[in-house]
């Protein structure tokens, strides 16, 4: 009985040192996501069941560091690629961005296990189009430059512990560019693991 009773008090010990580990502010986190496009029609709004479009795909690698009441800075690269359909073709857009910004814990269980979180971040990169090939194929000429992009993004993201230093985590994102001849609006689900040091 008294080893059951140790091994009991043992366990909640453990248990509640490692959930005091989590959150410190200063603490530093690397993050690595895939991001998937969501298109847009013309008048900017959700087209299903194209909402997702084929060969659309991202990635983002990111530092955050916690702050008070388990919000958290935010610094990273995000790359994006998108096919847009002229005729039967599909002419592909890229971008790289830099990103840095703040983001709120609206909410979080006891044990500071599953966490949701908004925000808003800081944009800058650079966007070609066709990777600056001008003529198409049947003799059109895009009109599209490749050029310098800026403008913030807008975060909501569900993290999920799966224990004390990995972190996995789903986004609802959407990156407002401006100087784009693309377009300015670009949402994106997004999912990825953070590994907290």
């Amino acid at each position: 009985m008294k080893r059951i009773l140790l091994f009991f008090v043992m366990t909640v010990a453990i248990v509640t040192a490692s959930h005091a580990q989590r959150l410190i502010p200063g603490q530093r986190g690397w993050q690595i996501s895939y991001n998937i496009p969501i298109n847009t029609g013309k008048d900017n709004y959700l087209h299903f069941p194209k909402a997702l479009p084929s060969g659309g795909f991202g990635w983002a690698m990111a530092m955050t560091i916690n702050h008070k009441r388990a919000n958290q800075w935010l610094f990273g690269l995000e790359y994006a690629k998108k096919h847009f359909a002229y005729r039967d073709m599909q002419i592909p857009s890229e971008t790289i961005v830099f990103e840095g910004g703040y983001l709120l814990n609206l909410f979080s269980d006891a044990g500071k296990n599953v966490l949701l979180n908004t925000g808003i971040t800081a944009v800058a990169g650079y966007e070609t189009v066709n990777r600056n090939e001008k003529l198409l194929p049947d003799g059109a000429t895009l009109l599209t430059r490749d050029r310098f992009v800026y403008g913030g993004a807008y975060h909501l993201a569900l993290d999920v512990f799966v224990i004390d230093n990995l972190v996995f985590f789903v986004k609802g994102k959407c990156n407002v560019l401006w100087g784009s001849d693309v377009e300015m609006f670009r949402p994106s689900l997004q999912t990825g693991i953070r590994l907290i040091l």
